[in-house]
């Protein structure tokens, strides 16, 4: 989820430019991503399958489904140390971009993609229930053929570059400031060529998380103000508020999931 200013990737050559902001709240570019432990990250949000995440996977897997689309040019953007919305576009993907900019993400996406961890079966196993994702009977080896890691930002992807995509978590978590996390969201939608179906992923009023010993900067984001920042560029917006009934941790209230298309 780490996304500083870099060069763009995926299909396309023509990028958004850098933002210019200034805020007294943390921005991205104030933190060191390069120190962010995905370890860390993963066993604390991933080493178990909980209920939220299954709800979150399930309704993405079944809004790809229904897409019909294959044979796609598709990106994650800001993978982090999560691969579950990877392994949701697999059966789609003729090519799969995992845009990431902190160092240690890269590389620990890069050994993931050559053969994911044991503990991402479950998260296939949820995809599974679904005809269109039992048919990918080997889902390592597919996610191996299709995917690559860029490093990249998302303040700096190229425009209208893929079919179809998905951002979880990061216009919220990159960043203290509201500013950034609209941009986030709006070079994300614009990245994506118009008609392209996509999932975005938030966590609301989120005041920043641990992970490690180390303390990452996030933003308060309300239902209302996401909504309304995603809809300026997209159409056919569907919207599901998560709360779970055991928090993944303190400091937030819910999870968001939107899916729809891009106005490109």
């Amino acid at each position: 989820m780490a996304l500083i200013p870099a060069a763009g990737g995926g299909c396309g050559d023509s990028s958004t430019p850098s933002p210019s902001i200034r805020s007294p709240r943390p921005t991205n570019s104030d933190v060191e991503w390069d120190s962010f432990d995905p370890q860390a990250y993963v066993r604390h949000n991933y080493a178990v399958l909980r209920a939220d995440d299954r709800e979150i996977l399930r309704r993405t897997r079944d809004f790809f489904a229904e897409t019909t689309l294959s044979d796609a040019c598709c990106v994650d953007v800001g993978s982090g140390a999560n691969l579950y919305p990877a392994l949701s576009l697999l059966p789609i993907a003729r090519t799969l971009d995992l845009c990431e900019w902190s160092a240690s993400n890269v590389r620990w996406l890069s050994t993931q993609i050559a053969s994911y961890d044991e503990l991402w079966d479950p998260y296939w196993q949820v995809c599974a229930e679904h005809p269109a994702y039992s048919a990918v009977t080997d889902p390592r080896g597919r996610l191996a053929q299709v995917g690559r890691v860029l490093r990249a930002s998302v303040f700096d992807l190229p425009r209208r570059a893929w079919d179809a995509g998905t951002m979880f978590f990061v216009a919220c978590s990159i960043s203290a400031d509201q500013a950034e996390a609209e941009h986030a969201i709006g070079s994300f939608l614009h990245a994506l060529r118009p008609g392209s179906p996509f999932v975005v992923a938030v966590m609301l009023g989120s005041r920043g998380y641990h992970v490690g010993e180390r303390l990452f900067p996030a933003v308060a984001l309300q239902r209302a103000e996401v909504v309304a920042s995603i809809a300026t560029s997209a159409y056919d917006l569907d919207v599901h508020e998560v709360r779970p009934r055991t928090p993944l941790r303190d400091g937030y209230l819910s999870m968001l999931l939107a899916t729809g298309r891009s106005r490109g």
